[in-house]
């Protein structure tokens, strides 16, 4: 579980009344250890709070209940990490309870003691967590974000993010119960709160839209998500922070359905998405990336929308850089697979060129080689029927890298290479001897000859493509080897 501590969501590290005294004893100079003379003033042996603290917490005198609650806090922070240990005193010595109840006192100093203990609580175990939900904490949390100062807000916050984030139980408590909604609100009006909301909110968020500890999903997300998140994105111009990062993965969790596709692309965020996959950081790029790639498998409008808007430019520039370069290669081979337009957009870009590239790169994993051959096969295909684009491919080295990806002895790939190199070969367009030679001069023939050999190719009609290459272009070398 990914959570937030006391020590992380504040900076109020000074404690009142904790420091220790130094000495001389019989002369020689001994300092007293100020952290371990306070957990012996506070805890007993068995690693309880002493009575005497338990009893001021509960008293009714809200400064009496604040110096215990400050002492308590500053007890967890020397325990250390993990936070289960200082939850676990807290819990162990019956505290909880009257931790939550203090979450509604008047004392805003009490309150703001309060929450940076249950930061600690919330971080640690499940059962830990779940104790504060158990404990009616959830109403009482969002109350303190409605009426406490930022800080203790921000930690309040905190604080469901963390239940949310431990388990699917407390995430649908959370949600059931409006624990959702502060995060939501914040993300929902960035002008209105300081940037340090922004980190916490947009985590939390991400975490309630993301897969649970079984990989399940919650499907009713997306409707009251959505257009928060879109308009958190648009109008936050500052990329590289942790809010946009968590923003764009929610956006992708909650947005992987048509509807959130067509949402997202009703909203005009493809250029702001275009522009993230390439300022944004390596986890922004990817997150992006995969967003805009959903736009090329859907509606032939929404592809030309993407298209226009520069999706071609994010492609480019996440496969120069190798990042999600088969999410890139299978957005491109939905986008050979569309109009006339735009495959002829596709295929007067740099882009074919850095697909051919991957075909060819035995450092890149096979998965997405894969994709860029299809791709380049989806290209040809089109380009069969307009001639006139089956030069910029060939330019592009597109026959040499089909051919190269015969020798990978895949067959998943290899019924749309053969198709490929037949688009080159057996259409009638003025460089198609010079296509042969292409094919003849990088190895294809013995490739071809292989193929035919292979299971794979003798399960479908990869073998006789092959054969029938051989003997159309090449018939000296078409006879199969004697056995």
């Amino acid at each position: 579980m990914s959570t937030t501590t006391a020590g992380d969501a504040s900076t109020e590290m000074e404690e009142q009344g904790l420091t220790g005294s130094s000495g001389v004893n019989q002369g020689e100079e001994m300092k007293e250890d100020p952290d371990k003379s306070l957990l012996a003033q506070c805890l007993t042996p068995e690693q309880q709070i002493i009575p005497e603290l338990v009893e001021a917490m509960r008293s009714n005198t809200p400064q009496i209940q604040f110096d215990a609650a400050k002492k308590i806090h500053r007890s967890m922070q020397l325990l250390g990490r993990p936070a289960e240990i200082g939850a676990r005193v807290v819990i162990n010595s019956g505290l909880l309870p009257t931790i939550i109840s203090s979450l509604s006192s008047e004392d805003v100093d009490l309150v703001s003691e309060s929450t940076l203990i249950l930061v600690n609580v919330s971080a640690g175990t499940s059962d830990q967590t779940s104790a504060i939900v158990d404990g009616g904490g959830i109403p009482k949390l969002i109350a303190v974000f409605r009426t406490a100062p930022d800080a203790v807000k921000v930690r309040a916050l905190t604080i469901l993010g963390n239940i949310v984030a431990d388990s699917g139980r407390l995430r649908e408590i959370v949600i059931r119960e409006g624990g959702l909604e502060p995060a939501l609100e914040v993300l929902g009006d960035p002008e209105r709160y300081p940037q340090k909301f922004f980190d916490t909110a947009a985590w939390t968020v991400e975490r309630a839209t993301g897969p649970d500890e079984n990989g399940r999903i919650l499907s009713n997300m997306g409707r009251p998500v959505l257009p928060i998140l879109l308009k958190f994105i648009q109008l936050n111009s500052n990329d590289n922070t942790e809010a946009m990062s968590c923003a764009v993965k929610a956006l992708r969790q909650v947005g992987s359905n048509q509807e959130g596709v067509n949402t997202i692309i009703n909203s005009q965020m493809t250029s702001r998405l275009v522009q993230l996959c390439v300022t944004g950081n390596q986890g922004l790029q990817e997150d992006a990336l995969r967003i805009l790639s959903r736009f090329t498998a859907g509606r032939k409008e929404n592809v030309q929308a993407a298209l226009e808007d520069g999706i071609l430019d994010a492609l480019q520039h996440c496969i120069g850089i190798r990042i999600q370069v088969g999410t890139a290669c299978w957005a491109a081979g939905n986008l050979a697979r569309g109009t006339v337009s735009q495959v002829t957009a596709l295929v007067n870009s740099p882009l074919i060129s850095l697909i051919v590239g991957v075909a060819f790169d035995d450092t890149i994993s096979l998965a997405s080689r894969q994709e860029a051959a299809k791709a380049l096969s989806f290209a040809a295909r089109v380009a069969s029927s307009f001639p006139q684009l089956l030069e910029p491919l060939a330019e592009a080295r597109c026959i040499e890298a089909l051919s190269e990806m015969l020798s990978l002895d895949d067959g998943r790939v290899g019924r749309f290479v053969l198709h490929g190199i037949k688009f080159f070969t057996t259409t009638e367009w003025s460089g198609r001897k010079l296509a042969i030679g292409r094919l003849k001069a990088c190895d294809g023939i013995r490739r071809l000859r292989d193929v035919r050999l292979k299971a794979w190719a003798r399960q479908d009609v990869s073998e006789m493509i092959a054969q029938g290459l051989l003997r159309t272009h090449f018939p000296e070398f078409s006879k199969y080897p004697r056995v």
